[in-house]
């Protein structure tokens, strides 16, 4: 198509590159040259794409490139071809002077704001938000450290052009030869006031996780992006209620709760899929929840009982949502 999408910011896409097997990056910029919208690290664009099925779809790519540019955004996108289909479209359809018109950028994955220790730790495509954030944390003079895992190092998308720019502050990890990264070894030897960040897949997330629960590591210096929503396993059926639509709904055992609402015909709000963005929060009224977000804080889930049915479950076999 000419043109895809209908947002408020056009783009076009001015270069293509391999960066790995399977990872190619996109340079976008502004159709007349102007600069685009200032970003902070962490950002994303809602791509505009074709589906296989001939339909519309959005998907949600970091913005790889430095923040400090205004003439450029660049996404790196890695094809799955046992997904749902938005990668292999990418891949497919995606060359210079494809124009999109998108949302503008959001960032639900933001940097501290002080000039405190960074630790990034990334597992493959990973490090496309944190590559960003590593380059700002160096710019204010703090101390970082970048961990990157990944399959092999062949398939480390900007591996050289990151061990070029940090030196002796990043350790690749390469699975094929044998390394891993130790999780607990490395967040007991992190400096007392460092702030971890973490993307990648949920079972690096859930690692991470889990070592800075044992060591006693405050929950606010634990900070994470999926890309996904977390596989929905040991799940049960659930009864849901709208209560202002007054409608009744079955959610099924591996279906999301954010599903279901749609395929009732429910007009919910909703953009990551991955509990990451709380677009899709919604007052919970009656029910146990199981908060599986990772963008609502305590006094949000227990005070203003907000719940994010992207990927949150229920407790018990019931919940009254409002909506």
């Amino acid at each position: 198509p000419a043109e895809l999408g209908d947002g408020p910011l056009p783009l076009v896409i001015s270069g293509v590159r391999e960066l790995a097997p399977r990872i190619r990056a996109y340079e976008l910029r502004d159709p007349d040259g102007g600069e685009l919208p200032e970003v902070q690290a962490g950002a994303h664009l809602q791509i505009p794409l074709r589906l296989p099925d001939g339909k519309t779809g959005i998907r949600q790519y970091s913005i790889c490139s430095n923040p400090q540019r205004r003439d450029i955004y660049e996404i790196a996108v890695l094809r799955n071809d046992n997904g749902d289909g938005g990668s292999t479209a990418v891949h497919a359809q995606f060359e210079i002077g494809q124009r999109l018109r998108c949302a503008l950028p959001q960032n639900n994955f933001g940097l501290h704001a002080d000039n405190s220790p960074a630790v990034f730790i990334a597992g493959g495509i990973g490090i496309t938000p944190i590559k960003p954030m590593a380059q700002i944390v160096r710019v204010r003079g703090s101390a970082l450290q970048i961990h990157y895992a990944a399959r092999s190092r062949r398939d480390m998308a900007f591996g050289d052009r990151l061990q070029r720019e940090f030196g002796n502050d990043i350790s690749l990890y390469s699975s094929t030869d044998g390394e891993r990264i130790n999780v607990g070894q490395l967040l007991s030897a992190a400096p007392a006031d460092a702030i971890f960040y973490i993307c990648g897949p949920q079972r690096l997330i859930d690692a991470v996780s889990a070592a800075a629960i044992e060591l006693n590591i405050d929950a606010q210096r634990i900070r994470y992006e999926r890309f996904s929503a977390a596989t929905i396993t040991d799940s049960k059926p659930i009864q849901l209620e709208l209560r202002r639509s007054g409608r009744q709904i079955e959610v099924a055992a591996d279906q999301s709760i954010l599903d279901a609402i749609l395929d009732a015909g429910i007009d919910a709000p909703h953009s990551c899929r991955s509990g990451s963005c709380r677009t899709c929060a919604v007052k919970l009224l009656d029910g146990e929840p199981e908060h599986r977000d990772s963008a609502l804080s305590e006094a949000e889930r227990e005070q203003d009982r907000l719940f994010c049915p992207c990927v949150s479950r229920a407790q018990g076999d019931s919940l009254v949502l409002d909506l």
